[in-house]
């Protein structure tokens, strides 16, 4: 269980709220709310409590759209997690969909927005498609900053982290990954900040500073340890294997990749069940174990079939052509190589890589502007209210009988006037009773008698 106290106390507390609650909607938004605290602790658990409110929200001519979308990132998020992206796709196409229909006054609803365009962005990263995924993300990260509660920017900066490092702009990747890491550290989010150091570690392997990138995920899988969250401990296994893979200790890369793949096949996590098939072929392949390596990587590559796993398809050609061709096998490798190239445009190609760098300097431009001007309008703020200040503070010298203002010139002005030029007062005129009876005794006599009768 990878629950903390915290978390478990919430639970509790939504869990006591919901056997009490006899408002509908009152129990649709617990129901998703308590389904997407528990989604990543106790998938099954999570899954019964969003079919329910999916089920509830549905129920009558008009469905609760807030429940369908709230109960859909919680489904979206588990058929992700599980491998089963057509399903994961599917409900994403219908959340975004909703989400087109839920006005965003209520900073809840925007909250739960951000939530389901970050599941929506990393089912589109599964399936490959880096610079749709950045989109999504982009958006959330967009929603997060309206909102003033950091903590929701987490989840799009480490989707983009991951999406940068693996569409090969690792300098990219590294700047928000360590942004992710350092909100997390400061926010208390300790499965976040472990999360985002095993993706730096990978940033680092990729840079080719292996050091570094030991150091940060045994950090990363530390943390995951001393708090049980299992399914980061998993990843970490399966990354620290990498990591000596890219180092050349072949020993100590079959001991974690074997020791994360076993944790992962019982917990069914399938996405880091397949990295570990992926990185145990590339170990028996340079080992020349050419038996090991086809059967590791021919698992590997029906698993990511069946998941739709576009990205580690490719890898699984890629290595099975390189395994067949060393055995000498030469039909078998060309039609895995052809396979490789194929599926790989199909997830790398230009247009692609180039609407993915055009969407992150747009994002970065927009970013810009916008600290720009708020920092102007700051400024400009600021000055004004200096202005107003320095305008009507200090002594006035005012006559003692016709109560005119002398300025700075020597020049007397009316009271009215100067108030006008010094300040944003504008003056509307009238006569007060007491003038009224001095300068016009008539007409105050006759208002005295009308009120009287």
């Amino acid at each position: 269980m990878e629950l903390n106290t915290t978390g478990s106390q919430k639970i509790l507390q939504l869990e006591a709220q919901l056997k009490t609650a006899t408002d509908q909607q009152t129990r649709i938004d617990l129901l998703h709310e308590i389904a997407w605290v528990v989604h990543l602790s106790d998938p099954v658990k999570g899954l019964r409590y969003a079919e329910q409110a999916y089920e509830l929200s549905s129920r009558g001519d008009l469905p609760y759209l807030t429940g369908l979308a709230g109960s859909l990132r919680s489904l979206i998020a588990f058929n992700t997690d599980t491998g089963d992206y057509s399903q994961a796709l599917s409900q994403s196409l219908q959340a975004l969909e909703i989400l087109e229909k839920i006005p965003d006054e209520k900073i809840e609803t925007r909250r739960i927005k951000i939530d389901v365009l970050g599941v929506v962005s990393w089912t589109y990263r599964c399936l490959g498609d880096y610079a749709v995924s950045a989109e999504y993300a982009m958006k959330g990260l967009k929603i997060a900053k309206t909102i003033g509660e950091r903590q929701y920017e987490s989840g799009p900066l480490n989707i983009l982290s991951v999406i940068y490092a693996e569409s090969n702009d690792l300098s990219a990747a590294l700047e928000v990954g360590q942004k992710f890491v350092q909100y997390c550290h400061e926010d208390g989010n300790i499965r976040g900040e472990s999360i985002g150091l095993n993706n730096m570690a990978m940033t680092y392997l990729e840079l080719g500073n292996g050091e570094q990138a030991l150091a940060t995920c045994q950090q990363s899988l530390r943390l995951a340890q001393e708090n049980g969250i299992e399914g980061v401990i998993i990843t970490a296994l399966s990354t620290l294997g990498e990591i000596y893979l890219g180092i050349e200790n072949l020993v100590s890369a079959e001991e974690y990749l074997l020791q994360a793949l076993k944790m992962a096949h019982d917990k069914k996590a399938r996405p880091d069940e397949l990295q570990c098939l992926i990185n145990l072929g590339k170990v028996y392949q340079y080992q020349q174990n050419n038996q090991d390596a086809l059967s590791t990587l021919q698992k590997g590559l029906s698993l990511s079939q069946t998941a739709n796993d576009r990205r580690s398809q490719f890898q699984c050609h890629q290595l099975l052509s390189e395994v067949y061709e060393r055995q000498g096998d030469l039909v078998k490798a060309l039609h895995h190589f052809k396979q490789y190239h194929l599926v790989k445009e199909e997830v790398f190609n230009e247009t692609a890589d180039h609407k993915l760098k055009n969407l992150r300097i747009s994002h970065e431009v927009e970013t810009l502007k916008k600290e720009s001007e708020i920092h102007r309008l700051k400024n400009v703020e600021l000055q004004a209210a200096l202005e107003q200040v320095k305008q009507l503070s200090g002594l006035l010298p005012i006559c003692a009988n016709c109560k005119k203002i002398r300025d700075d010139t020597g020049y007397w002005q009316d009271v009215a006037v100067y108030i006008r030029d010094h300040s944003e007062a504008e003056f509307s005129h009238g006569i007060c009773p007491d003038c009224m009876e001095e300068l016009y005794p008539e007409i105050a006599q006759k208002r005295r008698n009308k009120d009287a009768n």
